[in-house]
């Protein structure tokens, strides 16, 4: 079972990946309409099959020969920069993506415990405010008392922009983990909710389990395969503040230039419009969606080990 999982969760990928190269590739020549003066009135785009057609056998003719996706202003292959820059941003999503695992349930089960005692504050609270807040109030909230701290003398010597730095490093993991962190708590706090109405726990309970046994052995157990079906949904925050984490930190990572080089331009010239890097856009789209793919992958070796029925075996 999990085996066929798998391999369906392949084949969308590969799905996935040749839509959004079609899409990359669409053709975008088009008819400028000039004024008597020769300025601009209107700019006119019909589709057309063939022209799409020729578009991919463009793209395909070169990558088949062997010459790749073609080489940048300094003659750096697309595709090998690409890796290099996704190596970079790894060093904040991998540290990352293990930081929100672990803090995320550990604030989940300190939210279960603490649900109605007067520590609920510091725990289900602080959730939904983590969850209700943009992440990017406490990135800058964090950034203006380091500067505070800088000022006064008591922090100094930081550099938190730029990738040249451990200090900046260490920071954007923590900007990045911030809202993953707090989605798996509440994701845990559900599970063991969902978990601590069960009929087992109950008959555990009237047998006078202990219940710091109870909660990590039985109940949390039972929930971590509910909780990592949203592994998938983690990686996804992640990518998606890494690019506004990337552009506020200038950490020149794969996010970084990915928007560097579909924003390169933004300007309509005579038959054509948006002229792309479509070999840059192709190789970071890749690795991009390769991370989806291990993400969703684990996901599924994970549930696998943790419920037997999910593998072919019984419960």
């Amino acid at each position: 079972m999990m085996g066929n999982r798998i391999v369906k969760m392949v084949i969308q990928w590969l799905a996935a990946f040749s839509i959004l190269m079609l899409l990359l590739l669409l053709p975008r020549e088009m008819e400028i309409e000039s004024g008597p003066s020769g300025e601009f009135v209107a700019a006119h785009y019909e589709y057309s099959i063939s022209a799409h057609a020729e578009s991919i056998q463009q793209f395909l003719t070169p990558l088949l020969s062997g010459e790749g996706l073609g080489t940048d202003r300094y003659d750096r292959p697309f595709f090998d920069h690409a890796w290099e820059m996704m190596q970079r941003s790894l060093w904040l999503v991998v540290p990352a993506f293990f930081i929100s695992i672990f803090f995320g349930i550990a604030k989940g089960v300190f939210d279960f415990q603490t649900r109605n005692r007067k520590r609920r504050i510091a725990g289900l609270h602080t959730t939904w405010l983590g969850l209700s807040v943009p992440d990017l109030v406490f990135i800058i909230v964090i950034q203006m008392i380091l500067m505070y701290l800088n000022i006064k003398g008591i922090v100094t010597g930081l550099s938190l922009y730029g990738a040249g730095s451990p200090e900046a490093v260490v920071m954007n993991v923590i900007y990045l983990s911030i809202f993953p962190m707090f989605y798996l708590a509440n994701v845990t706090f559900s599970a063991l909710s969902d978990e601590n109405g069960a009929e087992y726990i109950r008959t555990a309970r009237a047998k006078g389990i202990p219940s710091f046994k109870l909660l990590y052995v039985h109940m949390l157990k039972n929930g971590l395969a509910k909780i990592f079906v949203h592994t998938n949904t983690v990686v996804l925050y992640l990518l998606s503040n890494l690019f506004v984490i990337e552009y506020l930190t200038q950490y020149r990572g794969a996010a970084y230039y990915f928007k560097e080089y579909i924003t390169a331009s933004s300007k309509i010239y005579d038959g054509q419009s948006l002229m792309l890097q479509t070999g840059a856009i192709a190789s970071f789209t890749f690795f991009f969606t390769v991370l989806i793919l291990l993400a969703g992958l684990i996901s599924q070796v994970a549930r696998g080990f943790l419920l037997p029925h999910e593998r072919g075996g019984r419960s």
